[in-house]
C-alpha cells in the first residue's frame, strides 16, 4: 500500500492534470472568441464583439484562478524546502507571481479596451 505522502502527491498530480485539461479547453474557447472577432470584422455586428470580450474575460478569470492555485502550491513547497532548495523554489514562486500579475494586467486591458481585436493571450 502507498504511504500517505505518496497518495497525497498522486492526488495532487491528478488534480493538476485536471487543471491542464481545463487550460486546454480555455485555449479552445479562445479560438471561438477569435472566430467571433473575425465575424465582427466581416459584419460589424457588435454582438460578435461583445461575445468575444465576454469569452476573453471568462478565460482570463479562470486562468487567474489556476495560477493562484500554482502560486499557493509553489509557496507551500518553498516554505517546506531546505535552505539549499529555497534558492530554486523562489524562482517558481516569483514565476507564478509574474504570471498572476500578467493575467491581472490583461484583465484590466480587456475590461478597459474598446476596439482591440483578438484574444489577450498569456
Amino acid at each position: 500500500m502507498y504511504s500517505e505522502k505518496i497518495t497525497s502527491e498522486i492526488n495532487r498530480l491528478k488534480f493538476e492534470d485536471f487543471l491542464w485539461v481545463v487550460f486546454a479547453i480555455l485555449c479552445l474557447i479562445n479560438v471561438y472568441g477569435d472566430y467571433n472577432d473575425k465575424e465582427y470584422l466581416k459584419t460589424h455586428n457588435n454582438t460578435f464583439r461583445k461575445n468575444s470580450n465576454k469569452i476573453f474575460e471568462f478565460t482570463l478569470i479562470v486562468t487567474f484562478l489556476i495560477y493562484i492555485y500554482f502560486f499557493i502550491r509553489n509557496y507551500k513547497a518553498y516554505v517546506k524546502a531546505t535552505e539549499e532548495e529555497k534558492r530554486l523554489y523562489v524562482i517558481k514562486v516569483l514565476g507564478t507571481a509574474f504570471l498572476i500579475a500578467g493575467v491581472l494586467c490583461l484583465l484590466y486591458f480587456q475590461d478597459s479596451q474598446s476596439s482591440f481585436i483578438g484574444s489577450p493571450a498569456i
